[in-house]
């Protein structure tokens, strides 16, 4: 069998003193064969998360490479990342979440699968969501092992959009990347902490190629604030639609230059390295295009947000009541779910 990779286990945490511990303790339940450090980084907690942190790790009974870090100020989704990452020695990085679970074997498939292909860069594979109400024992215990019979899939972006349709797919978010894209490109942006993973792939598609992993690896838990859902506690009454749309909003105008910048980056890196990629250009130029078209959305008047959706080919009804004022669209669909709530 060829050799394992080593892989470097990155777990982010803010604020999150409820869940770290289990968090971490599917961490430290990983049953990888092959070489495997965890690094904890806590943006600056104001509650109990970093000494929960500390806690375990002085309870851990194994023989792997710890490190225990906080920031020197609160910087983020982006900033922790950049931070964390600088103590990473492994050819991987797999990202986890501070209220999220590992299976117990996800760095053993992510591994393995890299065993099979080590020329890969970038590996999506399947999640899972769950609540705290669903949250059991079973979670961290269950294996989720690919069929070894089941063939990986592997494709190249730079050449074929898949991966970016992947991407794009809710319940296919949970990827690894070579610790290269941390190495060979200036750290992520401050600002791009809410696309800190669209930066990532951007990078990591340009170094190589990836692998799709039909297996769920992780459990994302729904309604607790999640970093990359702006706050969304999973409600949807008239207060949550206007949430999400002021979080929408700021969103879009937030990683525009971020995006912009990792766009004229990964371009860059294409042509200084003689690395011929017209399509994945195309591709995320038009993303980014896209971008600047939507971000001016809540910032106009309702026939700005018209012509948006002529621009962006949008008819469907939904799209006409979103067009109105904020209030009277949040109302509105307010008042549709519920009177569908009751035929459902």
């Amino acid at each position: 069998m060829p050799d394992l990779p080593k892989l470097s286990y990155v777990l982010l945490s803010h604020n999150r003193e409820k869940y770290i511990r289990t968090a971490i303790e599917s961490a430290f339940a990983q049953d990888y064969e092959g070489e495997l450090e965890y690094i904890f980084s806590d943006d600056c907690s104001t509650d109990r998360t970093f000494e929960i942190i500390k806690e375990c790790v002085a309870a851990y009974k194994g023989n792997r490479r710890v490190v225990v870090t906080q920031t020197p100020r609160n910087l983020h989704l982006a900033g922790n990342t950049n931070h964390a990452v600088q103590f990473a020695t492994g050819d991987f990085v797999i990202r986890a979440d501070d209220d999220d679970i590992s299976s117990i074997d996800r760095c053993s498939i992510i591994g393995n699968a890299l065993a099979e292909y080590p020329e890969a860069t970038y590996i999506f594979a399947l999640r899972k969501h769950f609540t705290d109400v669903e949250e059991s024992e079973c979670i961290l215990t269950s294996r989720q092992r690919r069929d070894n019979n089941e063939p990986l899939e592997t494709f190249d972006i730079r050449n074929n959009d898949n991966a970016l349709d992947f991407f794009c797919k809710a319940n296919c978010l949970h990827q690894a990347w070579a610790t290269d894209i941390y190495r060979k490109f200036q750290p992520i942006p401050l600002d791009g902490y809410n696309v800190d993973d669209l930066i990532s792939l951007y990078r990591a598609a340009v170094l190589g190629k990836g692998i799709f992993i039909n297996t769920v690896v992780a459990y994302i838990r729904d309604g607790s604030t999640n970093m990359c859902r702006g706050g969304d506690d999973g409600s949807s009454g008239y207060k949550a639609i206007i949430r999400r749309e002021v979080f929408n909003d700021n969103y879009l105008n937030i990683t525009y230059r971020p995006l912009k910048e990792t766009v004229e980056e990964v371009s860059a890196y294409l042509h200084n390295n003689n690395i011929t990629a017209p399509h994945f250009e195309e591709i995320i130029k038009a993303d980014l295009a896209k971008r600047d078209i939507e971000k001016s959305y809540w910032r106009k008047g309702t026939l700005n947000r018209l012509r948006i959706n002529r621009a962006l080919r949008r008819t469907s009804g939904y799209d006409f009541i979103r067009s109105l004022p904020m209030p009277i669209y949040a109302a509105l669909l307010h008042f549709i779910k519920q009177v569908k709530s009751l035929f459902s």
